[in-house]
């Protein structure tokens, strides 16, 4: 029901929408909605439906999957910039009101007329796209689609790597949360995401300018030594879950496809000091559960195995529908208030439940 939910509402030309929104005058316009968080819920189903193909290999899905890699391709070609994705895009005649309602780097698309994208690209979708594409890479592309996840991953990351670990704008400048880079203050979460990118690059394209950086980022600059101590152990309310996502999923790449085992015990150390808050977390938030199906895939340690955990499994929602009311700014210095009602994505809630099947975590008879 879920599925086709997305499939139904917040399908935008392959790419999910995070916050579907409702016209208040009733129009359909296709991705009418927030596209802030786009990249993340459409990562979610991308992975989603590699591990559902995974599965059943039942070609229906792996078309869906297929469609929704073409939509993070399009998040691409859309800028008019290889390399730089966009945070989401819809087809338009003119701008909709939802763009002032969070971000405003909206712009008109040079390579695709008709088409609007938005900006300000940032290091949390960067994990997205590389996680994601991982998984689809292994478990649902073809030699076909593998080519082209290969040139995305070339693309993009070797973008970053070449403007020094930032993420670059439109305007050739650092967006706001897009610095990875040794030679500015950065947050140690962010060398462990550098690391995460450049070894996903070197793992799925096989080009030697991505292990080169890699190595760099070590031997040069101890990103191995920063990513220590990538969270936030005291005070507490210093903690922040969601930083705590972008931390597994990419320590999942690099504990996935490193080698060495002086990198991996460091890589494990970020990890128990990871476990030291997820080993007492609550579920309120539906993607939680995720990072302790990921720890268990990392260490062996049958995490999953407590009842309690077994019943979040069993009762995973994640689905919101609801009103809200806007206050956007208008041109003239004014302000206008827009009602109208919301859908909130359920691609965490998706994703856990075939992730979970695919890995053995959850039971089928459930």
């Amino acid at each position: 029901m879920y599925e086709q939910l997305m499939l139904d509402n917040h399908w935008n030309e392959g790419t999910i929408l995070f916050h579907a929104l409702y016209h208040p005058d009733g129009k359909n316009i296709d991705g009418f909605g927030l596209h802030s968080d786009l990249i993340d819920a459409t990562g979610e189903m991308l992975v989603a439906y590699s591990c559902k193909y995974g599965i059943t290999k039942d070609k229906k899905d792996k078309k869906i999957a297929d469609q929704v890699f073409d939509g993070i391709l399009k998040a691409e070609t859309v800028t008019g910039v290889p390399g730089l994705v966009a945070r989401g895009f819809y087809k338009a005649n003119e701008p909709q009101w939802f763009e002032k309602a969070w971000y405003d780097e909206w712009h008109w698309s040079s390579s695709m007329p008709g088409y609007r994208w938005l900006g300000d690209q940032s290091i949390d979708k960067l994990v997205s796209i590389f996680h994601a594409l991982g998984m689809y890479y292994e478990l649902a592309a073809d030699d076909e689609y593998k080519k082209k996840v290969e040139g995305l991953l070339s693309r993009f990351i070797g973008k970053i790597v070449n403007d020094n670990f930032r993420i670059m704008d439109l305007d050739g400048k650092l967006t706001l949360w897009g610095n990875m880079c040794p030679d500015l203050p950065h947050n140690k979460l962010n060398s462990l995401v550098a690391l995460a990118a450049v070894k996903a690059a070197q793992q799925f394209t096989g080009e030697s300018r991505f292990a080169s950086a890699y190595k760099m980022l070590i031997e040069k600059y101890h990103y191995d030594d920063r990513q220590l101590l990538t969270n936030h152990l005291f005070p507490e309310h210093m903690r922040h879950i969601w930083d705590d996502y972008h931390a597994v999923r990419s320590l999942y790449t690099v504990m996935q496809y490193e080698t060495d085992p002086d990198l991996l015990n460091k890589y494990r150390m970020t990890l128990n000091r990871q476990w030291y808050v997820w080993k007492d977390i609550t579920f309120e938030e539906e993607s939680t559960i995720f990072y302790i199906m990921l720890y268990d895939l990392m260490t062996g340690e049958n995490a999953m195995e407590d009842p309690a955990r077994i019943d979040v499994l069993k009762s995973m929602n994640g689905h919101k529908r609801g009103t809200r009311t806007f206050n956007l700014p208008m041109e003239d210095g004014s302000r206008m208030k827009i009602t109208t009602e919301y859908d909130r994505a359920s691609t965490a809630f998706i994703r856990n439940y075939w992730f979970g099947r695919y890995f053995g975590f959850v039971d089928p008879s459930w």
